[in-house]
């Protein structure tokens, strides 16, 4: 059986991320994930190859029906 395992990286946050939270995910490109499990890698080079041209986006605030009316 094959049990499915991840990682999350997080660094320190940056842009307006900083106004909500005090890490951000550090996102890898695929070509880098192999560097990053390298047991000899060098994490901080590693650090310097994630994405960061990321658009953050505000989220929709849709209104709250109440519950009787959502057929179930």
């Amino acid at each position: 059986m094959q049990v499915p395992m991840f990682s999350i990286l997080t660094r320190e946050a940056a842009g307006t991320v900083r106004d909500i939270h005090d890490r951000m995910p550090l996102i890898l490109d695929k070509d880098n994930i192999l560097d990053w499990i390298r047991p000899d890698g060098d994490s901080s080079a590693i650090v310097e190859k994630a994405l960061t041209n990321l658009v953050y986006e505000g989220a929709i605030e849709y209104p709250r029906f109440p519950p009787e009316t959502i057929k179930a």
